[in-house]
């Protein structure tokens, strides 16, 4: 995928946190070391880093997990993480370069009116139109100028290929 300028990384190589809210106020945690990042992240390093580290402090289960399925059992690039109660987790792709995907999934998904105000006002930094719930993979493209965020799920039945069925924002 050829990236824009307008997602460059702020610490290419390095692990870099956001945050972001969806319509239904759920919170989801972003884990990039190579991926693009939106321009409200970007340009907000500090303020995505600082409830970063207050998170990582209070609740390292969001960012330290430990794969116990088999690589061949695993359908996503990591491996599926259950929470019992945090913030959707998203991580860049490595292996198709191109999206986040959805590892880690919590029982009781945090709002962003539940959380401390800095973390809080980090995730709604970067709105999302659609439902990190329904949501598996998360593109990030900036056609004609404009910055889209679009997520896809998986259909119904079985089938694990992509729907987009999820609106842009």
């Amino acid at each position: 995928m050829t990236t824009s300028s307008a997602f460059t990384h702020p610490r290419w190589g390095l692990q870099f946190h956001w945050w972001a809210v969806d319509p239904s106020g759920q919170v989801g945690l972003f884990h990039s070391a190579f991926g693009p990042v939106p321009i409200a992240a970007h340009t907000h390093v500090a303020a995505m880093d600082s409830p970063t580290a207050q998170a990582r402090a209070s609740h390292p289960e969001w960012f330290d997990w430990i794969c116990h399925d088999e690589p061949e059992d695993c359908p996503q690039t990591h491996c599926p993480v259950t929470l019992d109660r945090g913030p959707y987790l998203f991580t860049w792709d490595e292996e198709t370069d191109d999206r986040y995907t959805r590892f880690g999934i919590p029982e009781k998904p945090l709002l962003a009116a539940e959380l401390p105000r800095r973390m809080a006002d980090a995730a709604l930094l970067v709105e999302t139109d659609f439902v990190f719930e329904r949501t598996v993979r998360i593109d990030l493209s900036y056609p004609a100028g404009r910055e889209l965020l679009s997520g896809s799920g998986l259909q119904r039945h079985g089938n694990t290929e992509p729907t987009d069925d999820v609106r842009p924002s």
